[in-house]
């Protein structure tokens, strides 16, 4: 009986000792179901969270732990990913792509050598059918992580050289924020999630500070009820907008970039309210395909549609596409729908484009081409009708998390968004605004010419800008008209520059700019009778001072590209006629244009080609031969 009761006292015992694990089990078990049900429901954060904490009841499960790594991937929380996919490395030989997503996610914590480190080993040991397209994603995110450690070097990026800041939680909240929009420099619209709900958002900017945000008056409910991001027509009049499919709420604002969205337009009327949403074509709309990241602006008189889209015939994923109207029609039929190509466009996801026709630049963000993050913001440039090779804005614009909806202020700097740890902000799940303003910006430079005597205003004035480069020889930058005798030019810190005036009837001057310059007064003298009359066909001199131009030949010829009202040297149209010779502006201050001509050459038939060439290419459809 002793022998009994103690048997009894030992299995006691060892029942005690394992009740707590198999409790422990039970609720793991209970955990695991929980979020299996909260993942099928779209809840990717619950469910993170419970199979973490399950895996940790049921003594560090490492299948439990690899689902928590793939929900946290999923919601970004990069941090927590990474911790369990450490764990978890057993789990690895189960799943194709596991290693992948534990570097990506290295990788957008910041932990570049160790991402790179990682991508490595994933590619070595792979062994799927897709080994070929496996090794040149691993290589291009190793390449993503060595630019990384560059920019890290570096004291100020030399693609977008800015600092930034967070918008104040009057603006941010705790959910997604996107698609900002400057309507004016200190007007801002924008989108919020709000209880599962995108709204769309007004916030103005008074002495410097951010006002409470309110919705945006005016719209349709319908618009409202779907609405994902919109653009503004410059003119203020035309809106375009996406009306998406409503994802679950962790999956909204950003980086899921699978809703199912398309463009819509929307008229001012002339009472000031919006009309209702008109669906554009089918041709931009393409049937079971996503429209979605509308950007509008104007180009010498055409309107110009930017746009996302995984439509059929793509590089893959989401390419960038433009559209085009003319202005002065009231019909919105846009051209149909052309992909800008490969130059920007790659095998994952190019969104959110932001074109500048001014420079002729675009901004966009992509996840494949050579990325610090995930998403980042780069900059191409179209010239000749062709896109150069995109360039990273690096640090800090761009971030180790995702950086997209870039947008710039006509004053300087601009918005964008992004799901990076900033000050206050510790976490990478939702998305906020971020302003960047540039990191030496411009001085403005104004002036008035005037007449030398009477020190009265001068009207219909040709004004130049020149540079001066380190061998003193002037390059000219900008050419304009002025009809009062005012100007205006911005100028880069840390530059040496001159202005040059002409009108006719006076004699040209020019005049240094001092570095502390911020205004210039240009006076001009009455032009003698005995020189000749009138000034009218001079040049501001850009054939005499421009270094090593050939001598100018009587029998030479040039190849005439266009009259503008003013010129830009730097305008990117002009790259690919560089290419054949020089540009010449010939101000003719009594018709207040400026006359584009290139060249020279020495016999009519190399310029009739090189203007044959030019004409097909379509920067210049007008170019023609002349005899100098």
């Amino acid at each position: 009986m002793l022998f009994t009761m103690k048997k009894n006292i030992l299995l006691s015992a060892f029942c005690l000792l394992l009740l707590p694990v198999l409790l422990n089990a039970q609720n793991a078990a209970s955990l695991a179901l929980q979020a299996d049900e909260l993942l099928e429901n779209g809840k990717a954060g619950e469910a993170a969270a419970r199979y973490e904490q399950a895996a940790r009841l049921d003594a560090d499960n490492a299948a439990l732990l690899y689902k928590a790594a793939e929900a946290y991937y999923r919601v970004r929380d990069y941090p927590k990913a990474v911790a369990c996919y450490t764990e978890a490395k057993g789990e690895y030989e189960r799943y194709e792509l596991a290693g992948l997503r534990y570097a990506r996610a290295l990788k957008q914590c910041g932990r570049y050598d160790e991402a790179a480190e990682a991508f490595r080993t994933f590619g070595q040991g792979y062994k799927g059918v897709r080994k070929a397209q496996i090794i040149n994603v691993v290589s291009n995110e190793i390449k993503g992580c060595e630019l990384a450690s560059e920019f890290q070097l570096q004291a100020v990026s030399s693609v977008l050289p800015a600092e930034v800041k967070i918008l104040p939680r009057e603006i941010n909240s705790a959910d997604n924020e996107f698609a900002p929009m400057a309507f004016a420099d200190n007007l801002l619209y924008y989108s919020t999630l709000q209880s599962g709900q995108v709204r769309f958002m007004r916030a103005q900017r008074k002495s410097g500070l951010w006002q409470m945000p309110a919705p945006a008056a005016g719209l349709p409910v319908s618009v409202s009820a779907r609405f994902g991001s919109g653009t503004f027509s410059p003119d203020g009049k035309r809106f375009y907008c996406t009306q998406c499919d409503q994802p679950a709420a962790e999956e909204r604002g950003g980086n899921g970039l699978r809703t199912r969205c398309n463009l819509y337009l929307l008229r001012r009327t002339d009472d000031g309210a919006w009309s209702d949403p008109v669906r554009l074509r089918d041709y931009i709309n393409v049937p079971d395909r996503t429209a979605t990241h509308p950007f509008v602006t104007e180009d010498r008189g055409i309107e110009l549609l930017f746009f996302a889209s995984d439509r059929d015939g793509g590089s893959g994923g989401l390419d960038i596409y433009v559209c085009e109207r003319p202005l002065d029609s009231d019909d919105m039929d846009f051209s149909l729908p052309r992909n800008i190509g490969n130059t920007v466009n790659t095998a994952g996801d190019e969104v959110t484009p932001f074109f500048e026709p001014g420079s002729q630049t675009l901004w966009f963000s992509s996840n494949s081409q050579v990325s610090v993050g995930g998403l980042d913001v780069f900059k191409s440039i179209r010239a000749g009708g062709k896109w150069s090779k995109p360039e990273n804005a690096g640090f800090p614009v761009n971030s180790p998390a995702d950086d997209f909806y870039f947008s710039q202020k006509r004053s300087g700097g601009g918005f964008f968004v992004s799901n990076r740890s900033f000050g206050p902000k510790t976490g990478t799940r939702d998305e906020d605004i971020f302003e960047f303003m540039p990191k030496d910006p411009p001085v403005v430079l104004t002036g008035h010419i005037l007449e030398q005597q009477t020190h009265q205003a001068l009207n219909n004035c040709m004004v130049a800008l020149y540079e001066i480069d380190g061998d003193d020889m002037p390059h000219l930058l900008e050419v304009h008209p002025s009809s009062d005798g005012a100007f205006r030019f911005s100028l880069l810190q840390q530059r040496r520059y001159r202005i040059e005036a002409t009108r006719q009837g006076y004699e040209p001057a020019n005049q240094p700019v001092g570095p502390d310059d911020t205004e210039l007064t240009i006076l001009l003298n009455p032009q003698p009778a005995s020189a000749g009359g009138s000034t009218g066909d001079s040049t501001l001199g850009l054939a005499d001072l421009a270094p090593a131009a050939p001598a100018r030949k009587t029998t030479g010829y040039r190849i005439h590209l266009e009259v503008q009202s003013d010129f830009n040297a730097q305008a990117p149209r002009y790259s690919a006629a560089r290419s054949f010779g020089e540009i010449i502006a010939e101000p003719l201050p009594e018709q207040g244009i400026v006359r584009v001509l290139l060249g020279e050459f020495q016999d009519a038939k190399t310029a009739n080609e090189v203007a044959t060439a030019l004409r097909i290419e379509g920067t210049f459809p007008q170019a023609f031969v002349v005899k100098d």
